[in-house]
């Protein structure tokens, strides 16, 4: 008995080696000469999403658990100044956000990953070109720029420090077998830790991006004057960052309810919002607060932040965002978040909160 037991253990070791053995030598991986590294980096969070409109007695809170997984590659070629760059991200087509809400759907449904950039980035001296969909390169805050977004289309960077430019030609939708497409430029100047920026942000063939907007003035655009500016300083043991933005949309034009909310609003008059506000860190803690109002045709809705204004259409909102992080290690940290808002200018008594308390871990 014991012969016939000590037989199967080595048949059954001897097949597993020969199944592994083919397996371990194909596992091989071959990078071209050329390609001198490859970095590997990403994060996971966790989230849980409370969101109280405050309609009425009826309305009950929304209240969901949410996951964002991002994983990005980057092969570095330093002989010719080249970088090629791909990223994954969980969400769906929204460009302002790479949330997902868990069985949301199904019970304990599988998730989706999305291509969330690719692009390809050379530089020779003190420019730096960039072809593809990237990450944002332009200094902004989550009033006119959500953090998730990634400009598809051509940019360009040159540093004269403490001077640079950023520049770039994207293509916002495309939509009726046509571009909408947008023109920036960035013109700022980084002398210790100090920033300062102006920007333009043109956007062509704006019905476009707006083409599910009933009575949509003909003449509308976006040709959004931008202002941005920030420090860092360290304050005994605490370091401090305060920061503002102030932008207008010069392209709305139209009568009363023919911007992008409709209703009785003016375009004309509704196209100004700005944003200040400071972040503080200590050892591990960090401290977030920011006050904005965005008026209804001041930004394109879907770059904006997309938590703040949320279930109000997103703009004609003013209010508050509150972080208190902690990090629990180096690469994990326990942050909670609270947004206040209400509308501006439009007849509604609503003051929504929105809290999300998130675990986040970066590799």
């Amino acid at each position: 008995m014991v012969l016939k037991l000590i037989r199967q253990l080595f048949f059954i070791f001897f097949s597993l080696g020969f199944l592994i053995t083919p397996i371990a030598a194909a596992s091989q991986i071959n990078i071209n000469e050329f390609i001198e590294s490859m970095d590997i980096k990403g994060d996971l969070r966790v989230r849980y999403d409370y969101l109280d409109l405050d309609k009425d007695r009826d309305n009950d809170p929304k209240d969901r658990m949410r996951v964002r997984f991002r994983l990005g590659f980057a092969w570095h070629n330093p002989d010719e100044n080249w970088k090629i760059a791909a990223g994954l991200a969980s969400g769906d087509e929204a460009g302002n956000t790479t949330n997902a809400t868990y069985s949301e759907d199904e019970i304990f449904e599988s998730g989706d990953v999305r291509l969330d950039y690719a692009y390809a980035q050379h530089t020779h001296e003190h420019l730096t070109f960039i072809a593809g969909q990237h990450k944002n390169i332009f200094y902004s805050s989550m009033a006119l720029w959500d953090p998730d977004v990634r400009p598809a289309g051509l940019a360009a960077r040159f540093d004269l420090t403490p001077v640079f430019v950023n520049a770039g030609y994207f293509q916002v939708r495309y939509a009726d077998e046509d571009i909408a497409e947008m023109n920036a430029l960035q013109v700022g100047i980084n002398f210790d830790n100090v920033l300062g920026a102006i920007a333009i942000y043109d956007v062509h063939d704006a019905g476009e991006v707006l083409f599910e907007v009933e009575g949509l003035d003909s003449g509308y655009d976006y040709r959004i004057a931008d202002f941005y500016t920030g420090c860092h300083f360290k304050l005994d043991a605490i370091e401090i960052s305060p920061h503002a933005q102030l932008f207008y949309n010069f392209g709305a034009e139209g009568e009363p309810g023919e911007g992008a909310l409709g209703e009785d609003l003016d375009p004309e008059d509704e196209n100004l919002g700005w944003l200040v506000g400071v972040k503080a860190k200590m050892d591990r803690f960090s401290l977030g607060v920011e006050y904005t109002e965005i008026e209804a045709d001041a930004c394109i809705q879907d770059i904006k932040d997309s938590d703040f204004g949320s279930g109000l259409k997103s703009t004609d909102v003013k209010g508050f965002k509150i972080g208190l992080g902690y990090k629990v290690t180096k690469h994990c940290q326990f942050k909670t978040t609270g947004f206040f808002y209400e509308p501006i200018e439009r007849d509604r008594d609503q003051n929504v909160d929105r809290y999300q308390i998130d675990l986040k871990y970066k590799f």
